[in-house]
Parts: structure tokens; C-alpha cells; sequence
């Protein structure tokens, strides 16, 4: 119990007691070595919350995508919490439609996955060039030099389907994104969008996932093999965690 008789402070933050000091009865010692630790498991506390990580709260960060290209920095705390994740020549695979007249090419690349329970997702932002386009195992049968490619966000990762565009799930946390057409199978132009609408997610019984989801936006774009697209960028997520069952 503090000294107030009212707040209740975790057990690694001081609260003015020590095994050296009683502040309900108004000891007056000088401090010791038994001060000096409490003070400092306070310090810490207060560095880790700075540092996205609230060792009192549940839930209060989640878990980078795994693989290579991709980096992650935690900003904030359980109450307010900013995820800074940067692709570095992040490898996403591209896989051709079941039917490539009516399928589109599609790929996936989980970025973030949420703690578990209740999220609401306060603003996303999303900035890239789309880096370059290698042959991958499809040579020049797979991504098309001059690919127009669409872009998304969402809860759900791409799976083959009948059409060109994103399912919601697929582009709920990020909205859809038509990208600058590649010229020789690359870009450099600057693709930004920022979400500021809030977005409830119930990862109460399976924590919700950030996916990033790539598609072609017609036949032309894509021949009948897979590729490979490297992307580089940075995504931004504002959320908060409501808590869980």
C-alpha cells in the first residue's frame, strides 16, 4: 500500500517504503543500500514503459514477424502503444491465381502479431518504395516488368480467389493501395497512406494478426509462375489493448 493508504503500487515500484524506511509512521533515516535498490527498480520500471514494454499490465506488446528484412521498435506503453516496423529488402513470395485470367498473383508477409485479446487500432501509416522485382523461380514467366501492383493491410493473410481486388480483412488495418506501375521491374516512387479511423479486433481467442498483402491487378501482370517482390518501407501502428477474457 503507498503512503496515501490508497493507490497500490506494483511490488518493483517504490513507494517510499524500504526494509530502511516506513512512510505511514514517518521514519526519518538516511537512506541505505536497501533504499537505493527500490529506487532504482523504479527507474527501471519507469525506462521500460518508455520503451513499449509495461512490466504491470498483460498484453501490453506483441511479436515482430518472423524471417529476415524485417525490424521492429516499440514506442509507448500498455495504454497508448506505437509499433515502428521497417522492411529491409523483405522477401515476399508471389504466387500465381489457380486460373491466371480471373485469379490474381498474390502474396503475404505476417508483420506484426498483437497481443492476445481485445485491440483497437488508433491510426496505421504505411511508407515505401517498392524496391525491385527479382526473377525468382518463375524467370520472366512471373512478375511482368511493367506489374501494376496492389497493396493492403489486413487482419486476414491473401489466399488464391476469384478476383483482383482485396477482401476487407485483407486491407482492414491498411485500405487498398494501387501502386506506381514498375518500369524494368522495379520502382522508386514514394507510396504513403495513413488510416485514422479506429478499428476493433477481437484477438481474444487467437491474437489478431497485421499481414502486409500484395496482388497483381490484372491477367497482364503476372505470367503463370511464382516470383519474388522485395519490399522496403516503414509501417506504423498506434493501438491499444482493451484487455482479454
Amino acid at each position: 500500500m503507498a503512503f496515501d493508504g490508497i493507490a497500490t503500487y506494483p511490488d518493483n515500484v517504490w513507494d517510499g517504503d524500504s526494509g530502511n524506511r516506513d512512510s505511514d509512521s514517518g521514519d526519518q533515516k538516511s537512506p541505505d543500500w536497501r533504499d537505493w535498490e527500490r529506487m532504482l527498480a523504479e527507474m527501471r520500471a519507469v525506462q521500460q514503459s518508455n520503451s513499449g514494454y509495461d512490466p504491470t499490465t498483460l498484453n501490453s506488446f506483441g511479436a515482430i514477424g518472423s524471417g529476415d528484412g524485417i525490424s521492429l521498435v516499440e514506442r509507448g506503453n500498455a495504454a497508448i502503444h506505437k509499433t515502428i516496423i521497417t522492411l529491409t529488402d523483405r522477401v515476399i513470395v508471389m504466387t500465381d491465381g489457380t486460373t491466371p485470367a480471373t485469379d490474381a498473383m498474390f502474396g503475404t508477409s505476417p508483420l506484426y502479431t498483437f497481443p492476445e485479446g481485445h485491440v483497437v487500432v488508433l491510426g496505421a501509416h504505411v511508407v515505401f518504395p517498392l524496391g525491385k522485382v527479382t526473377a525468382g523461380t518463375g524467370g520472366g514467366a512471373g512478375l511482368s516488368d511493367t506489374a501494376d501492383l496492389e497493396f493492403g493491410i489486413g487482419t486476414t493473410a491473401r489466399a488464391n480467389q476469384t478476383n483482383f481486388a482485396l477482401a476487407a480483412a485483407e486491407r482492414n488495418i491498411i485500405p487498398e493501395l494501387v501502386l506506381a506501375q514498375m518500369v524494368g521491374g522495379t520502382t522508386a516512387a514514394i507510396e504513403s497512406f495513413q488510416a485514422s479511423a479506429a478499428l476493433f479486433f477481437d484477438g481474444s481467442a487467437s491474437a489478431a494478426i497485421a499481414n502486409a498483402n500484395f496482388i497483381t491487378s490484372d491477367d497482364a501482370d503476372a505470367g503463370t509462375t511464382a516470383d519474388t517482390l522485395i519490399v522496403s518501407g516503414t509501417i506504423t501502428l498506434l493501438w491499444t489493448m482493451q484487455g482479454d477474457d
